[in-house]
């Protein structure tokens, strides 16, 4: 009852204080010690793997001065994510999860550390950087399950929703800050300082997620099949229409929205001649939207009418691309950056929430790791996209994809009325 009370009795409070309130309401997941070291150990991660999406584009145009193979180097995690990823969502339901994520980190951060010797010693080549690519999107793909399947038991049920809310809030913090530091980094001091960095920020996240206690799954899925908790996982998403229609809404607009992140690098270098420094600021411009619109999920709550919030997100998306295509200035590129971001973190953050919120706790993992397989089948929109653009010119194939993201959250609205209904 004290928490109905804190809930709707401030309407007496002055407006510095309902600030104040609605701070630690943002945050208040962060209150348990363990999640806050689980938190931190994310942030960090994420500031590494940030860094790297943006060193690696660069670098391999740079190194090629092809679209595609900047597409396709960018988008090389893809493969291993959609194949490792259902792998991920079992693995966290039958083993400890703690050890799993560490592994997953350091193996990263020693990659990252391998490619900075590589360059120092003048020897990379865009074939490394792929296969890197490759290795680090398997260890996302067992890292990210675990992870999440290990929240509800850190917070109290009642902050499971904003928890959630407050890792995809991680990925924005560092969607803000990493890409600027690398591209400065990169164009100012060198590319191998780059993957120096990023090798030291994710053993930091090892050092962080070290102090959370071991975290160890239920004995009922140990006891099953890996093959049957693979196909339970998608008998239970297939009987539940609310995740049904959310996986559906989030891999169609991953595959329309995402890829273009991908070859921003070549965009900027192509349409504005930007170098380095304003890559990083367009890839700072779009953590900027999505820490605003990581910021706002967190204070949703049931009733909020979330399902035209995800809804949203899609034609936020699709106006902010067709900002981009039609106007080829630098300015109007980062202001629809920040649209970019908003509208993805209707997909991710709030699409993860609600998901998390409407899976009984024994198949999340699961339902996680299938969500996960969205970003795996992005190579299904990067390969037309990276094409459209060789052919056509990025800002006509930008404007297409623009065109579709728009008309699929029209759609949206009446083919998937279970996302629209809800609250």
């Amino acid at each position: 009852m004290a928490g109905s009370s804190q809930s709707y009795e401030p309407s007496h409070l002055s407006f510095f204080q309902k600030i104040q309130s609605a701070i630690l309401h943002t945050f208040e997941s962060l209150e348990n010690r363990n999640f806050r070291l689980l938190w931190f150990g994310m942030v960090f991660s994420m500031w590494g793997i940030q860094m790297q999406m943006v060193a690696r584009g660069i670098l391999v145009y740079d190194l090629t001065g092809d679209y595609t193979i900047t597409g396709f180097v960018g988008m090389g995690f893809a493969p291993s994510l959609l194949v490792v990823s259902l792998f991920g969502g079992v693995l966290g339901d039958r083993m400890e999860r703690r050890s799993i994520i560490q592994i997953a980190q350091l193996v990263n951060g020693l990659l990252a550390g391998v490619v900075g010797i590589l360059i120092f010693l003048d020897v990379v080549v865009w074939q490394h950087l792929f296969v890197v690519s490759m290795i680090q999107g398997a260890m996302f793909a067992f890292m990210m399950p675990a992870r999440q399947a290990a929240i509800p038991s850190l917070v109290k049920k009642h902050q499971l929703a904003n928890a959630f809310a407050l890792n995809a809030m991680a990925m924005s913090i560092m969607s803000l800050v990493a890409p600027a530091m690398a591209g400065y980094v990169y164009q100012f001091i060198g590319a191998e300082v780059v993957y120096f960095v990023i090798c030291a920020v994710m053993v930091s996240a090892v050092v962080f997620t070290s102090m959370v206690p071991k975290m160890y799954p239920s004995d009922k899925s140990i006891k099953d099949s890996v093959l049957h908790n693979m196909l339970a996982g998608f008998r239970y998403i297939g009987r539940n229409k609310v995740l049904l229609q959310l996986m559906i809404y989030s891999v169609i607009v991953a595959l329309l929205a995402m890829p273009f992140r991908m070859l921003v690098p070549a965009y900027a270098k192509d349409v504005y001649g930007s170098a380095g420094s304003e890559v990083g600021i367009l890839l700072t411009a779009t953590g900027l939207g999505a820490l605003v619109g990581s910021i706002a999920i967190a204070n949703l709550r049931e009733g909020h009418h979330r399902g035209w919030v995800l809804i949203g997100g899609a034609l936020i998306a699709g106006l902010s691309l067709a900002l981009i295509s039609g106007f080829p200035v630098f300015l109007a590129g980062v202001i629809a950056m920040v649209g970019t971001g908003i509208g993805e973190q209707a997909r991710w953050a709030l699409g993860q929430s609600v998901m998390m919120e409407n899976a009984a706790d024994e198949y999340r993992s699961r339902v996680m790791s299938v969500l996960m397989m969205t970003y795996g089948l992005m190579p299904l929109g990067m390969y037309p996209l990276g094409w459209s653009m060789e052919k056509f010119g990025g800002q006509q194939a930008v404007g297409m994809i623009a065109v579709l993201l728009i008309g699929f959250a029209v759609l949206a609205v009446f083919l998937l009325p279970n996302l629209r209904r809800l609250k």
